[in-house]
């Protein structure tokens, strides 16, 4: 029986999902601007999460629209030893892993990403400097959950982290 088909555990985590969020992405030019990124947290304990950028203007008080795709895509590994707050912390990696294929262009970073709550009011936040060839940028994300025909709770998980 190959991994795909073996029946989950009750000691097996579930914390899949897909998602889209509503961000405000400040940089070093000052004032945030306001975009639609898609998280994705995956993995056999929830270890990998994925941010991406989609270039799609969030308008406040709007749905998030169904055409929604990542463009540029940081990637992040959850810390094996969690904070004394214990909120899931995740770094964000320099380098994709020869393995692992992403949505949108592989976007390198250097930082963190928090995920905070649970269902509907689950949020995050993130600080990092992009890492990409000479562009040295640094950022601060701060994204909260929207209601999406696209996204994918695995079932169980309820988007808890």
């Amino acid at each position: 029986m190959n991994a795909m088909m073996k029946p989950l555990t009750s000691s097996t985590t579930r914390n899949g999902f897909v998602v889209a969020m509503r961000a405000a992405i400040t940089t070093a030019k000052g004032k945030a601007s306001y975009e639609w990124i898609i998280v994705s947290r995956w993995g056999a304990a929830g270890e990998h999460l994925s941010l991406g950028r989609t270039k799609v203007a969030a308008l406040p008080g709007k749905a998030a629209p169904i055409h929604l795709a990542p463009r540029q895509t940081a990637l992040a590994s959850l810390l094996r030893l969690p904070p004394a707050d214990g909120v899931p912390t995740f770094l964000l990696a320099q380098q994709l892993p020869a393995s692992m294929r992403l949505a949108g262009d592989f976007a390198p970073a250097e930082g963190y990403v928090r995920l905070f709550g649970r269902g509907s009011g689950l949020r995050l936040t993130a600080e990092a400097r992009c890492v990409a060839r000479a562009i040295l940028s640094a950022w601060r994300l701060e994204a909260t959950r929207a209601a999406w025909i696209g996204e994918f709770i695995e079932s169980g998980s309820a988007t808890e982290v």
